[in-house]
């Protein structure tokens, strides 16, 4: 495996994440200052209805990245320039039809929303604006999926995060003009833009490189849209299921609910996206390596890394255990936690959907698109049934206990399932990681539990930032302890990497006082 490659997809899927909420961070007070409050909000319930074009893309990007890194894997440079023909021809079509399922939507917006957009300055503008941006923005994932699947990892990193940084300042300038909400929709339309002349302009230059060509034929065409006959059904079923939740709570939950049930359930859902992009940065590797034929290896950095994956997972789940009431109350405000048992469901939830979004991620990165897929779509329909007789019956909690028995039945259980299957998760493996997770999960449990009574015993009540700090810092350094004390492996990397580094000091400090 290319560390650099690796490093270089970690910074992109990282990176990405970080700088979309650093630049949340600093332009929402700008909004509320530049922007009026009422057309702000109906920008926001809006936009999040021209998102559904987005489900226009079966995802053609990800496929992209599979199969080309699978081919370069095997040395089939023909090929390879025949998907990436056919991978681009989609992508112009996909352009066309998102545009076409948008300006559908924009002509439904005032009956759905049940106002009259003309009526605020510069929405209907803003909104127009954003489908070329959204459908450009389709088109710059399949260039993305093709860089990667190239193994052009860092051009994919720098062109996408400095994307993030084009929309920034561009929002920002056109904020202090006085453009209101049309800045943002032009902000996005520049980012689009400009990552794919970037990704554009660095698919060429690694195509010159490996003395590829784009090759388009219609006879491979026909071949490549079959892949998403399930794919596009998948998508379309996930991004609404995706949104089910809230759907459902708005009819059976006073809107109040609804309200400290997003506050509660945003950190945790951030922090599980922030988590799961560590697996896919590991897909366009593993496609490659599967190509080569280098089953060993692929399992060595699949049960690896899932290692250290499900040790972030288990962390992050125990440090916000103890400490979510006190987050929540200085985030928002007192009485806006929503309590100890949608917490722990929300928190159990979080846990076994990471597994198996790992394990998912593994499985496509190895191939299995169409069962996948065909899994994602039974996901989808299943717990929209369940989902809506629960919370008929029992509230939220009736959803959230759905939620959670989906996400072990369904993303933990089968997708690990798939994997083993696949050849490349073994019985000794899963054996090996459960009982590590039997000794660090309850030890984690008791140390939280610890740290949160005595310092609630020590801290004044008035002094949540305090306790909050010192609570979460205290737990960090002892789960570390914990994690050496459990996993010698781990404990071995760490003392081998640290005598490196001291090694390499005393050779520099050795070699200067030789000079001198």
């Amino acid at each position: 495996m290319d560390r650099n490659i690796l490093k270089w997809n970690f910074i992109f899927q990282y990176g990405y994440v970080i700088t979309n909420i650093f630049n949340a961070l600093i332009l929402l007070p700008l909004y509320l200052n530049k922007i009026e409050v009422s057309t702000l909000g109906l920008w926001l319930a809006t936009g999040n209805i021209l998102a559904w074009m987005t489900l226009a893309d079966p995802g053609v990007g990800d496929v992209l990245q599979q199969k080309i890194a699978h081919l370069r894997g095997q040395n089939e440079p023909g090929e390879i320039s025949l998907i990436i023909g056919s991978g681009l021809a989609t992508s112009v079509f996909i352009l066309f039809l998102s545009m076409l399922v948008g300006f559908i939507f924009f002509s439904l917006i005032g009956t759905i929303i049940n106002k009259d957009i003309a009526q605020y300055q510069g929405l209907q503008a803003a909104l127009l604006i954003s489908i070329g941006a959204t459908a450009l923005s389709l088109v710059s994932f399949s260039l993305s999926g093709i860089n990667q699947g190239l193994q052009n990892a860092a051009q994919v990193a720098i062109g996408t995060l400095s994307g993030n940084f084009v929309f920034l300042i561009t929002n920002i300038v056109l904020l202090f003009l006085g453009y209101g909400v049309i800045s943002i929709a032009v902000a996005n339309l520049c980012r689009a833009l400009y990552i794919n002349i970037y990704s554009f302009s660095a698919l060429k230059k690694q195509l010159r490189t490996d003395g590829l060509k784009i090759i388009y034929q219609t006879a491979h065409l026909k071949k490549f849209i079959r892949i998403f006959s399930l794919t596009s059904f998948s998508r379309i079923i996930g991004g609404f299921s995706a949104s089910l939740d809230m759907i459902i709570l708005a009819r059976f939950l006073a809107p109040s609910m609804i309200t400290i049930f997003e506050i509660n359930k945003r950190p945790i859902q951030m922090t599980q996206s922030l988590i799961g992009r560590h697996s896919v940065a590991l897909m366009p590797l593993i496609s490659h390596a599967h190509g080569k034929g280098n089953t060993r290896e692929i399992k060595t950095l699949i049960y690896k890394q899932f290692k250290y994956y499900s040790y972030a997972a288990i962390f992050v789940g125990f440090c916000f255990l103890t400490n979510y009431q006190n987050l929540i109350t200085i985030w928002t405000s007192a009485g806006n936690y929503a309590g100890n048992t949608v917490i722990y469901l929300l928190l159990s939830s979080f846990f076994f959907t990471l597994i198996g979004y790992f394990m998912s991620n593994m499985s496509y990165a190895l191939g299995d698109i169409k069962m996948n897929s065909f899994i994602t779509i039974i996901k989808g329909i299943l717990s929209g049934l369940l989902l809506y007789f629960a919370t008929k019956h029992f509230g939220l909690t009736g959803l959230l206990v759905v939620m959670l028995t989906v996400s072990i039945g369904i993303d933990c259980l089968i997708f690990s399932y798939r994997l083993h299957k696949l050849g490349f998760l073994n019985a000794e493996f899963v054996l090996a990681i459960l009982k590590k997770w039997l000794i660090i999960i309850p030890a984690a449990a008791c140390i939280s539990w610890i740290l949160f009574y005595s310092f609630n015993l020590l801290v004044p009540k008035e002094m949540k930032v305090i306790n909050l700090l010192i609570n979460g810092l205290s737990f960090s350094v002892l789960f570390v302890g914990l994690l050496l004390a459990a996993d010698k492996d781990l404990k071995m990397i760490l003392r081998t990497r640290f005598s490196n580094i001291f090694s390499r000091a005393v050779q520099k400090e050795q070699a200067l006082s030789n000079k001198n």
